[in-house]
């Protein structure tokens, strides 16, 4: 058997993260990720549960896997190894399925396990009940449906197979000074999500230019202006840098027509 076959992986060493503009790669590459908060909604057989979270979310797709993914996130891209996710503290998400008992499963026991620990009185235990809540509470920031209804930039898509972007997500500490969960009534509207996404504002999820494997733009002519802005943010990117991953841009286009 070929040595190439028994060695290829399923999934790449790669994560990537899209924007929709060049002024978000741009911002990405200078400050580093800013963490957001994001809309979440789980449903099971007979629960379901909707909440914001604060997040930075990436695809462990290869390049040839990428078309859709684009056209869904936005052309313009940021490709790092998956040792800087595993030492960043990123996890793969978990999908559930609508149709699962489990799904339903885990909303009840949390559900559960809240009401029993406002029914402790004695403190000690309810402190050591409290952190088994948060934990477990935890878990709701990487979960996803395996599929389910999708709603963004004001389109509807129903059915839409989430686990085909194959997530990955950065979500801050618990112990971290930011509200880890918040009920989706704060964050309905764009107003709201602004609001608590300008408290979280100095939260970084930070990289080194040596982390750098692949840099996306829309087109040919975006080329020279990324390189541009790799110079002007010279305190992060030195010359050789620079050289290397101007040899890494492709283009959305690019990844359409050639993988």
């Amino acid at each position: 058997m070929n040595s190439k076959m028994v060695n290829a992986r399923l999934y790449p060493e790669i994560l990537f993260h899209f924007t929709k503009t060049q002024q978000d790669l741009f911002n990405i590459l200078k400050d580093t990720f800013v963490v957001s908060y994001a809309r979440e909604k789980i449903v099971g057989p007979k629960k379901s549960k909707e909440f914001g979270a604060p997040m930075v979310s990436f695809c462990d797709l290869r390049l040839s896997e990428l078309k859709t993914h684009i056209n869904s996130y936005g052309s313009y891209g940021i490709g790092l190894s998956k040792e800087w996710a595993n030492r960043s503290n990123l996890n793969p998400v978990f999908y559930m399925s609508q149709s699962c008992s489990v799904t339903d499963d885990l909303l009840s026991n949390i559900e559960q396990l809240f009401q029993h620990w406002e029914n402790i009185s004695d403190p000690a235990t309810q402190s050591n009940v409290a952190d088994i809540y948060s934990n477990l509470q935890n878990i709701w920031r990487y979960v996803k449906n395996y599929e389910g209804d999708l709603s963004r930039g004001g389109t509807f898509t129903p059915n839409h197979r989430f686990a085909e972007e194959r997530e990955w997500r950065y979500v801050p500490l618990l112990k971290s000074n930011i509200f880890p969960f918040v009920p989706i009534s704060r964050i309905a509207t764009p107003d709201q999500k602004a609001s608590l996404n300008a408290q979280i504002s100095d939260m970084r999820l930070h990289f080194e230019p040596d982390d750098i494997k692949y840099l996306v733009v829309k087109q040919d002519d975006e080329r020279l202006p990324l390189i541009e802005h790799l110079y002007q943010a010279k305190s992060r990117f030195d010359g050789s840098t620079i050289q290397r991953l101007s040899s890494r841009i492709l283009t959305s286009k690019q990844i359409e027509d050639d993988f």
